[in-house]
């Protein structure tokens, strides 16, 4: 009896078949998140993002479950960070150690 009841109260809704859409973001992308700032896309597929953002570091999202705003569009290169040789981190190990910058 219970079920007559609530199936004249609460309508059934038809099952839907929804795709999801994950935008997956492009490597140097500007991008603000609301609690953590300002941050640019280091790495994003998928499943997961990986974002650098300047007052916190690098933070890591399910990329289906992120709410952020882009900010800026992707770089037409990305920039990457130049490696350091073996000689000049040395040479800034050495100048941290002895107290100077």
């Amino acid at each position: 009896m219970t079920d007559s009841l609530l199936s004249g109260i609460v309508p059934k809704l038809p099952v839907v078949n929804k795709e999801v859409v994950v935008q997956v973001l492009s490597e140097g992308q500007c991008i603000k998140h609301i609690q953590y700032g300002f941050g640019i896309v280091a790495e994003s597929d998928v499943e997961r993002t990986t974002i650098d953002f300047d007052s916190v570091g690098t933070k890591k999202f399910v990329t289906s479950l992120m709410t952020m705003e882009l900010v800026g569009e992707a770089p037409e290169r990305p920039t990457k960070p130049r490696r350091r040789s073996k000689k000049a981190g040395a040479a800034a190990a050495a100048r941290v150690a002895a107290g100077g910058k």
